[in-house]
């Protein structure tokens, strides 16, 4: 009877799936660890290429200012990392109003290293005569030094302190009309990346980066592919514009979509900041798109200005290195991969595009 019985549950055991037996194990490092503490090291023996400095003397289009602190001390670091990964000049997003002017009379000593971009004052957007303070502030700061405006958020909830207006929202035609006679061009976050939308559950492939982000409990919000809808409606209204979407549009998870919407409209073009570890997931088919649109993709960082962050990109942008980690600069939890940019490519990417928009 002993046998029998103890031959039906190894038998039942053995029916269990993989999961519900790994589920019936006694508690153990599974069942203690946190995510947040998982730091996996590669032991595989491939090739890693430590990349110092980049290819070519790069502009990179995408970094925020410092909120606080001792700007001319943080400057002086700033342009010391610059100097050593080869970064030739980085775009700043300074803001408006006091915060803007504070930036310019420290970073506009260094014009031939940093470019100034100023936002956009949207106080009183749902009141008659709105407007021309928008643009007497951006005249403004435009006497001040700036040379663009960005970034602008819009994850759906509408731009910044004008929830429900969007860009394409017929009280921004007279502002984006009056970037185009300045010949500014605008930096836009349209949306938020894909897995921020999805349900935070065990098939979200990105949950723990996700969930800090999560898009998908806010209520009366427009989806990405809804907000994406009206940055196009805005780049069709307004060709004399130069747009530049940040973090490939948000697209990484369908860069053909982005790849579609570039062959529309000419004046638009997609810096791809913060978003590496995304394509470094999907190596050869983000090289073949980015190969593709060389003409139309601006670099940009978005995550201070640390030379290990710097010398993450060139190492995905530049090799083709496999399974490797960013721990200290990057929240994804995947392996990364070189994409191994041609040489055309990486020139177009790191200055040429970027030249031929801040020359106009």
């Amino acid at each position: 009877m002993k046998t029998l019985l103890f031959s039906l549950f190894f038998s039942s055991i053995m029916l269990l799936s993989q999961a519900q037996q790994r589920q019936m194990r006694l508690p153990g490092l599974q069942d203690t660890l946190l995510h947040k503490n998982y730091r996996p090291q590669s032991i595989f023996k491939v090739t890693q290429t430590r990349i110092l400095k980049a290819k070519y003397p790069a502009i990179d289009m995408h970094m925020h200012a410092p909120p606080t602190g001792n700007l001319d001390s943080i400057a002086i670091v700033q342009l010391k990392n610059m100097d050593e990964a080869g970064i030739q000049k980085t775009i700043l997003f300074c803001g408006i109003g006091k915060a803007f002017d504070k930036l310019a009379a420290v970073y506009g000593k260094y014009p031939d290293r940093f470019d100034l971009w100023c936002g956009l004052d949207l106080t009183d957007y749902d009141k008659s005569g709105f407007g021309p303070s928008t643009i007497a502030e951006l005249e403004r700061c435009v006497k001040l030094g700036a040379k663009g405006v960005g970034e602008i958020h819009d994850k759906g909830m509408g731009l910044p302190g004008s929830p429900g207006m969007h860009i394409d929202d017929p009280r921004m035609d007279p502002i984006l009309a009056k970037l185009a006679d300045l010949k500014l061009p605008i930096n836009l976050h349209i949306g938020d990346p894909r897995w921020m939308y999805e349900p935070m559950d065990e098939h979200n492939d990105l949950l723990f980066e996700s969930y800090y982000y999560r898009l998908d409990n806010q209520k009366d919000i427009l989806v990405l592919t809804e907000i994406t809808t009206t940055l196009e409606r805005a780049v069709k209204k307004h060709p004399q514009n130069t747009f530049i979407v940040c973090h490939f549009m948000n697209q990484t998870y369908d860069l053909d979509q982005l790849g579609r919407i570039l062959d529309k409209y000419p004046n638009l073009y997609s810096d791809v900041s913060q978003r590496e570890a995304y394509v470094a997931a999907i190596p050869r088919f983000a090289k073949q798109f980015m190969e593709k649109y060389a003409d139309r993709l601006l670099y940009g960082t978005d995550q201070g200005y640390s030379l290990s962050m710097y010398r993450n990109t060139f190492h995905i942008w530049e090799t083709l290195d496999e399974h490797f980690y960013a721990w200290d600069v990057s929240n994804t939890p995947w392996s990364l991969s070189g994409l191994g940019l041609s040489d055309g490519t990486l020139k177009k990417l790191y200055r040429e595009n970027a030249l031929r928009i801040l020359k106009k």
